[in-house]
């Protein structure tokens, strides 16, 4: 993504600023251009929230608090599990050879794997001062911010919904157009496709609400993209199933070499491959926890369906 949609909020003599995103130089004057234009600046800014933990929404966050002298707040269960390692060598070897293990060729898995600056660079994201969960209040005064705990893109992905406003704030977790990724990560959410499914199913009665995304651009008719997001999810399952049918040894990456993806598998390179290896893991693995027997390599231990 070449950008990501902050949000601001502004009531009396608070102001709260959503997903700030990147960090960079441009990034920073965007957000004081944006400030500026609701009418206030850098040292207003009284709460800053982030929906998930990923550098493309938190990444900012630490500047500014350190600018502002803001809280900062993240979901309950949204927990440092990338960066939570000691040795930063020691972890880029382990996920290389997690990339072995599903399959991928010795000269790619370089590309594919966190590297150590990668692992350094989530290890820098700010930690917050405040957590919510569901059913709380994001403490900004004139507007009830009820927070909607939705895992699946990341463990502890929150949305928000304000009800008087009928606004739903949604993250990474309903975007109009791109399907968000689920990926199978270090140490996150054993099935994190099953959690994503369910926190669709938590979402689908705001038909009425306009939808505030993290990424391309705001729209209503919330119901309808969540059901076709489930739709989307299901059909790709098969697509996987499929390809476990037709290879003889199927690996990680001989299933997700097969699989159709919008710009062609032979186009992805560094996050991309990652993110798409990582995506047919997740499906592999909630595959397997729905019943289906396949035995793919390098997937974590999670309880069969009775």
């Amino acid at each position: 993504m070449r950008y990501t949609l902050a949000y601001v909020i502004v009531d009396g003599g608070d102001c709260l600023v959503i997903d700030p995103g990147f960090d960079s130089p441009q990034g920073r004057l965007d957000l004081k251009v944006g400030l500026r234009a609701a009418g206030v600046g850098i040292r207003d800014v009284s709460g800053i929230l982030a929906t998930h933990f990923h550098t493309d929404h938190l990444g900012m966050a630490g500047w500014l608090r350190r600018a502002s002298g803001a809280w900062l707040a993240l979901g309950k269960e949204e927990k440092r599990y990338i960066s939570a390692f000691e040795d930063p060598a020691e972890e880029s070897e382990a996920d290389r050879n997690r990339m072995r293990t599903w399959g991928v060729p010795e000269d790619r898995v370089g590309e594919a794997a966190m590297s150590v600056e990668d692992l350094l660079h989530m290890r820098r994201l700010a930690d917050p001062d405040l957590r919510v969960g569901n059913g709380d209040r994001v403490p900004i005064p004139g507007f009830e911010l009820a927070v909607i705990e939705t895992p699946g893109h990341t463990p502890g992905h929150i949305c928000l919904r304000e009800e008087s406003r009928e606004i739903f704030i949604s993250g990474d977790h309903v975007l109009p157009r791109i399907s968000p990724n689920v990926s199978l990560e270090i140490r996150g959410d054993a099935d994190p496709l099953r959690s994503c499914l369910e926190s669709l199913d938590r979402i689908e009665a705001d038909t009425h609400f306009e939808v505030l995304p993290a990424h391309e651009y705001r729209f209503r008719g919330l119901q309808d993209r969540v059901r076709q997001l489930k739709s989307l999810a299901l059909q790709r399952s098969e697509e996987v199933v499929r390809e476990l049918s037709a290879q003889r040894n199927p690996t990680v990456w001989t299933v997700a070499a097969k699989l159709s993806w919008s710009r062609g598998f032979e186009s992805l390179g560094n996050l991309q491959l990652r993110l798409a290896l990582s995506e047919t893991a997740a499906h592999l693995q909630y595959l397997r926890t729905s019943g289906h027997t396949h035995f793919i390599e390098g997937l974590p231990a999670a309880p069969l369906p009775a």
